[in-house]
């Protein structure tokens, strides 16, 4: 668990994409995983990357499109679970760059005894992403992450296929 983010440090968030990243040497492709791609509201044509797994990338995509599966897949799992225990997800925050490596929270909300409980749960940001996109939970960016952005035109050539 980590502390409460403080709100006014942050940017509303959406998802752009789950790409699969290729790069080629020589005539020869080589498969890399993917990148997600998030944009603040406020960032014009800027998006922040963040490359993952292709079983993340995966995770995202068939929540984003609806791609049913035979059996609950682990992010299915997670949402399940909390419902049944009667937690709701908030929100979900990309937080900072912590030696190469992107941290988020999982904002929990849990209603006992009239009374709000909030939780905060340190976890990856697809994994919080793909938590958000199964539960309707908003995405925030902190604003800090924003010298991390690029030009969106840079991903055009990735792939022409999102996952």
């Amino acid at each position: 668990m980590v502390n409460e983010p403080v709100e006014e440090g942050y940017t509303k968030a959406e998802l752009v994409g789950v790409y699969g990243v290729v790069f080629r040497s020589g005539g020869t492709e080589y498969s890399y995983g993917a990148v997600m791609l998030l944009k603040g509201e406020d960032w014009g044509r800027q998006v922040l990357p963040i490359y993952i797994g292709k079983g993340e990338a995966e995770a995202i995509a068939r929540a984003v499109y609806g791609v049913p599966t035979q059996r609950p897949m682990t992010h299915d799992l997670i949402v399940s679970m909390l419902g049944a225990l009667g937690v709701k997800v908030e929100k979900v925050t990309i937080d900072a760059l912590i030696s190469d490596v992107y941290t988020a929270t999982v904002v929990l909300a849990q209603e006992i005894s009239g009374e709000v409980k909030r939780y905060y749960v340190d976890a990856r940001p697809s994994d919080s992403v793909a938590i958000a996109v199964r539960t309707g939970a908003p995405i925030y960016l902190s604003k800090q992450l924003k010298r991390y952005a690029q030009s969106e035109e840079k991903f055009v050539d990735i792939t022409s296929e999102k996952i």
